[in-house]
């Protein structure tokens, strides 16, 4: 499994600069670079900036860019995000990284994102603390988390954090019980349920 750069493009009205989230896993789903974002104030030199620095932490390591991107402008403020839709498509094509799925086309959306939220946080991923809202599209994004496919990066998660390359009989049931957890918290928003009192 190779490293996966995960890159989201947020627009935020006509009077404040765009953002670029992005961040880098090993091929274990471990950061090489925490999600993070930057206001973008020179396109092009940005996202050559951003390229650049995961290139450097993924050393000689394969790696996989997968996007979230606007392809249409939608008037003359978002102009800008179809420069950076172009751009990132020429760069990866360039660079030979360009594949048919690089680009995430919709994220997940409230119970979904919910349920994908709480997932990770009881994998100790933290896209609950104030600020870090973002993290969880970039691993939708990483992952291909869509609607129907959330189960399987669900899995993926725990597997790799589990250390397991092949499922087994027990496996399955601690991943079912891990599930069950999942679904209890999202059923139960505002209870004081302890999600770091389980040891997955």
């Amino acid at each position: 499994m190779t490293n996966i750069a995960a890159i989201r493009w947020l627009t935020q009205g006509p009077h404040k600069p765009p953002l670029i989230q992005y961040m880098l896993l090993d091929q274990h789903l471990e950061y090489l670079i925490y999600p993070r974002e930057i206001a973008v104030t020179e396109l092009k030199q940005d996202v050559y900036d951003l390229f650049k620095h995961i290139e450097t932490l993924s050393k000689d390591k394969a790696f996989k860019v997968r996007y979230k991107s606007i392809n249409r402008s939608y008037g003359a403020h978002r102009q800008d995000s179809e420069k950076f839709h172009i751009l990132i498509n020429r760069l990866l094509k360039k660079k030979n990284l360009l594949e048919p799925n690089s680009r995430t086309v919709s994220l997940l959306k409230k119970e979904n994102l919910a349920f994908f939220k709480n997932a990770l946080y009881l994998l100790d991923i933290d896209c609950k603390t104030r600020g870090n809202a973002f993290i969880a599209h970039l691993w939708t994004i990483a992952l291909k988390a869509t609607k129907k496919q959330i189960n399987v990066a669900i899995k993926k998660i725990w597997k790799a954090r589990q250390g397991i390359q092949r499922m087994n009989k027990n496996s399955t049931i601690k991943f079912a019980e891990f599930y069950t957890h999942i679904n209890f918290h999202t059923e139960h928003p505002t209870n004081k349920y302890k999600l770091n009192a389980f040891n997955f």
